[in-house]
């Protein structure tokens, strides 16, 4: 029996309306199963992603975007194969086995940015030599991971590009760390050109040769020169510490009074207020987390009242307000020193400086004794506290995927 072309067109319409009504059910429910996803394997972007959407095209459900979960990557491929109609189109952004996965930072301070482009606000910063996973790559751009696992974006030129082997063995080398704030690389021991200046924390290879004070280095990149020797130390004073040894964190700490306050900033060049804590630890051997919301969950609680009785020389304050839900949104952070005063890096005072918590101080600062939230002592051994040695192997050893 042969039916009007009429009633044919009305029943594809009824199959089509079906098919996407159906489609735009599974795409709510797989939108709504990557909401959870994110939440429970990646709650804090900077640090893992899961950037998937559930999209409907052409009567099928496409999954797209990536993760740096593995395990995210794993689950939702096995929920994909089981459900017919879904387009898996999810990347999984890990470092490979080889073929340059990863990096060394080759200039002395490398700026990071939230996405890629010199107009992307500036994250963070890394330091000459410090190892990175390479995940991505978009327009002369980098997507890396640093040591402290933060996600951010490098221009190309200011890293050197390494398979796990080749990283391996410069770690394994002769290395030695600057100390002074700022220092210099020369072609010639006894002047000559700058081959590149360097600061506290840049990681230096040396080359074993040595004429009168100066010591002849290796950089990342191959490049080398001549350093003073005395601004050289073993790179194991700085990547092994014996534990976090307070008064030197706030020696460091207090040899940065009156540097300029710079958003994004980790070096000794400019930092801002998470960045300077985060430098103050890293001169001293440890690597903490990068911002003062992912600060706050470091080391163990200390307990805050009228009188700061159970705060310690050193323990980190946490300044900040909550949000409508009553959650506490951590904005700030800085170094208590004792009697109510506190040492921090402040876009209100532009540079590091003091202040206090007591009002009557000629330096009080009212606006932080009404904001003050959270303190938190940070030791060997507690969470988010990791000898520098260990932060960089764990990035390129092959333990390092999750």
């Amino acid at each position: 029996m042969q039916y009007p072309k009429i009633f044919v067109f009305i029943l594809l319409i009824c199959v089509s309306c079906k098919s996407g009504d159906e489609y735009a059910a599974k795409e709510v429910e797989y939108t709504r199963l990557l909401e959870e996803t994110r939440t429970t394997y990646a709650p804090d972007r900077r640090t893992d992603r899961v950037a998937i959407e559930a999209v409907t095209r052409n009567n099928s459900l496409i999954l797209r975007g990536y993760t740096t979960v593995p395990e995210v990557y794993r689950l939702l491929s096995d929920r994909i194969r089981e459900d017919r109609g879904v387009v898996d189109s999810i990347t999984l952004l890990t470092p490979g086995q080889t073929n340059d996965a990863y990096g060394l930072v080759r200039v002395s301070v490398a700026n990071i940015r939230t996405e890629p482009g010199h107009s992307q606000e500036l994250t963070s910063q890394a330091l000459m030599g410090t190892p990175v996973q390479v995940l991505d790559q978009q327009d002369g751009w980098f997507f890396i991971r640093t040591p402290d696992r933060y996600l951010a974006w490098l221009e190309k030129g200011a890293l050197t590009r390494l398979d796990r082997d080749a990283i391996s063995a410069w770690f394994d080398g002769d290395l030695s760390t600057c100390v002074p704030a700022q220092s210099a690389v020369m072609s010639e021991p006894d002047g000559g050109r700058i081959v590149s200046e360097i600061v506290a924390g840049n990681i230096l290879r040396r080359t074993g040769e040595e004429r009168g004070r100066f010591t002849e280095v290796y950089l990342p990149d191959g490049r080398h020169g001549w350093v003073a020797t005395a601004d050289l130390a073993p790179y194991e004073s700085l990547s092994k510490p014996v534990k976090v040894a307070t008064d030197a964190i706030l020696e460091t700490a207090f040899a940065q009074v009156g540097k300029p306050y710079l958003w994004g900033g980790t070096s000794t060049k400019a930092m801002d207020c998470s960045g300077f804590t985060k430098t103050a630890y890293y001169l001293n051997g440890y690597v903490i987390p990068r911002d003062a919301s992912q600060q706050v969950h470091a080391g163990i609680e200390v307990p805050l009242d009228d009188n700061f009785s159970q705060l310690q020389r050193g323990d980190l304050l946490f300044f900040g307000n909550h949000r409508a839900d009553g959650s506490e949104r951590i904005t700030h952070v800085g170094f208590y020193l004792q009697n109510g005063r506190f040492l921090h890096a402040g876009a209100d005072n532009d540079y590091i400086t003091e202040n206090s918590l007591r009002e009557g101080d000629p330096d009080y600062a009212e606006h932080r004794r009404t904001s003050l939230l959270r303190a938190r002592r940070l030791t060997e051994n507690t969470a988010g506290v990791v000898p520098v040695d260990q932060a960089f192997r764990s990035l390129y050893t092959k333990s390092s995927s999750r």
